[in-house]
């Protein structure tokens, strides 16, 4: 049976409860004709005891088609055929009317059917399988709390996962760098070598441990089966994917605030050795105070004076200069009082740009996902009858906020350059930014 490699691993194992028969009913699924999945639906919303040439009547085919869908239901346990009744299995069918799911047009691999899924195994197996506390009030939500909860903690489980299976691997790979995030079973089967068995033993183990589902989509007279990740996590992705901020063409006419990508640093540098000389006449620019807030000099009465902590300072690599600029704890943007928390949060929104290329700042933000209040965390909530990640929504505040955060403070620190292009405002992230932020 499969299995975990990670240190940080659930226990699922399949073979804790009847997941052969579990396979088994999912083989005879994945064969099922346009007219058995009709047939199966209406058996499921029946009595336990069926008139055959009634059923034939309902679903209008004629009584040889209808037996041969019904010989192949059967071999499932779900039924058996005495004379013109057919009497239905009550057990199995609820086994079925559950999976029947999977068919509708309006299926989702949701969160409701991650929960469906899991009664279906003993309610005791749940805590050795993720984990969670047995005294646990409600385990579906202890779980969601665990893996689910936001993207960072669903990513971060995803990331250590490590199936001992490379083709595993592979498969998860393959669904999630889909372009639709799609993948058709029946090319991960041809890819793979693998027999219908095995894959959906793989399939079986991937939704326990709830990273992708088995669905149908009917296409003309057939059913087309594919493999996609849970729904809220897919629309999640999609979003992230749609909001890619668009890169500024090459040929673009870019006016750069500053050509230079440490200019902020250079200018503090210059203000200092001329400051070491004699105390320096000069107004209170933004250069100036920040020499005074990080105590590299003091300003009084006009007139700019080095201290002694700007001879090490100016000892410094550029890259060195900023690192003592961003970690002294007394500097601060000066244009927006925002506690530090948020700030950093705010920084950590260029991660989705590091390519180093230009973009706009207005379609930058439409694609922001970073918590900068209390209200814009991105989590998985219960939205009524079904589950959603709710996407965080900014106002002026936390729009002034990201401003200040990339235009000033990583200005300034020379972790991205500024500028405007056709009178919108475009930054990129330079060299230094990129090393510093990519993970």
């Amino acid at each position: 049976m499969l299995e975990l490699s990670s240190a940080k691993k659930n226990k699922v194992n399949l073979a804790d409860y009847n997941c052969q028969q579990d396979i088994e009913n999912r083989i005879f699924m994945s064969d099922f004709s346009t007219l058995d999945v009709e047939v199966l639906e209406e058996i499921l919303f029946s009595s336990l005891k069926i008139s055959l040439k009634k059923l034939a009547r309902n679903i209008g085919c004629e009584e040889t088609e209808l037996l041969a869908s019904l010989e192949k239901l059967s071999k499932t346990g779900l039924l058996t055929i005495q004379e013109d009744a057919i009497l239905v299995d009550k057990e199995k069918r609820k086994y079925f009317e559950f999976q029947i799911s999977r068919f509708d047009p309006q299926f989702k691999p949701d969160m409701e059917f991650l929960q469906g899924l899991f009664r279906k195994v003993p309610i005791h197996l749940l805590p050795n399988w993720y984990a969670i506390p047995r005294t646990s009030n409600n385990i579906f939500e202890s779980i969601v709390e665990k893996y689910l909860f936001t993207p960072h903690i669903y990513q971060r489980y995803l990331a250590d996962l490590n199936f001992g299976d490379p083709i595993v691997n592979a498969i998860i790979n393959d669904v999630f760098s889909a372009p639709d995030f799609k993948t058709s079973s029946s090319d991960l089967i041809s890819k793979y070598n693998l027999e219908r068995r095995r894959f959906e033993e793989i399939l079986l183990f991937l939704e326990f441990n709830f990273v992708c589902c088995l669905c149908y989509q009917k296409e003309d007279d057939h059913w087309f089966e594919y493999i996609s990740p849970f729904h809220e996590w897919c629309e999640y992705l999609k979003f992230v994917r749609a909001t890619e901020t668009p890169r500024i063409a090459p040929k673009e006419p870019i006016k750069r605030y500053k050509e230079s990508d440490f200019h902020f640093l250079e200018e503090m540098s210059q203000l200092l050795l001329k400051a070491k000389k004699k105390p320096l006449p000069i107004e209170k620019t933004a250069a100036v105070e920040k020499l005074c807030l990080v105590k590299l000099a003091v300003w009084d009465e006009g007139k700019l004076q080095a201290l002694e902590a700007a001879d090490e300072w100016l000892d410094f690599s550029l890259e060195n200069r900023a690192l003592h600029l961003y970690r002294h704890p007394h500097n601060r943007i000066l244009s927006n009082g925002a506690a530090e928390r948020y700030i950093r949060e705010a920084e950590k929104s260029i991660k989705r740009v590091l390519h180093g290329e230009w973009v706009y700042f207005d379609d930058f933000i439409k694609g922001v996902l970073v918590p900068l209040n209390e209200d814009s965390v991105v989590m998985l909530k219960r939205v009524g009858k079904h589950w959603k990640y709710t996407l965080p929504t900014y106002g002026k505040e936390e729009i002034l906020l990201l401003k200040a955060t990339i235009f000033e403070w990583l200005f300034e620190m020379g972790m991205v350059s500024t500028g405007t292009c056709r009178e919108r405002d475009c930054f990129c992230v330079t060299a230094f930014g990129r090393f510093f932020f990519d993970e």
